[in-house]
């Protein structure tokens, strides 16, 4: 099936807030980081997009700022970590206290990971592994070829781990579990631009 990917740039944090959706028009949304994200809704409307799931990598303020938006806006169910679920609820721990905002908020309809997990969306196989290092609360999605890290993997930069939950070493076990994955080819990091599995494999076997 083909499926289409748009990135939008999240504020007040840049961070990236992908939308999938495929032919029939029915839609994903990761990493919602933007309250009132006109421009991502005003995309949504123009497409016609049904929205079915919103997708958290991890639970970082920068990530889930306008989960709630999105929630109101389209009902969806919304697939996460049981850390991550925890972490949306608490300023300190989704680090939004940090930022002078103080973001909290409890989600009602969901899906948590807590091990690999695959669902099937229209005839498309979606794929959930939980990837912790960076925080407790990190899932990656893999959808065909393409694989969603969050900040497990960010192009040109080192992992961050000295959060609270983060983990150096369960972090290059993630790293390494995702770059054997098969026919993994780009991965799509949290911040910045994507980057193929063998930028990721000269950067991060190296750099961690």
């Amino acid at each position: 099936m083909q499926i289409s990917i748009r990135k939008f740039e999240n504020r007040p944090v840049d961070s990236n807030c992908f939308l999938i959706f495929n032919e029939q028009k029915y839609g994903i949304i990761i990493d919602p980081g933007t309250q009132n994200h006109q421009e991502l809704y005003d995309f949504i409307d123009k497409e016609n997009i049904t929205i079915e799931y919103c997708i958290i990598t991890h639970g970082h303020f920068d990530h889930v700022y306008g989960v709630e938006d999105i929630i109101s806006r389209y009902n969806p169910i919304c697939i996460l970590s049981s850390e991550s679920l925890l972490y949306i609820q608490n300023s300190k721990k989704n680090l939004s206290v940090f930022y002078g905002k103080q973001f909290s908020y409890k989600i009602e309809k969901y899906i948590a990971v807590t091990e690999k997990c695959i669902i099937n969306w229209h005839g498309q196989k979606i794929e959930f592994y939980p990837t912790q290092g960076h925080s407790d609360s990190c899932i990656s999605i893999k959808i065909n070829k393409d694989i969603f890290v969050g900040d497990l993997m960010i192009n040109g930069e080192k992992t961050v781990t000295k959060l609270p939950s983060g983990n150096k070493k369960m972090a290059e076990k993630s790293i390494h579990e995702v770059l054997n994955l098969d026919e993994v080819e780009i991965i799509f990091g949290g911040h910045g631009e994507s980057m193929t599995k063998i930028q990721a494999e000269n950067f991060f076997f190296n750099e961690n």
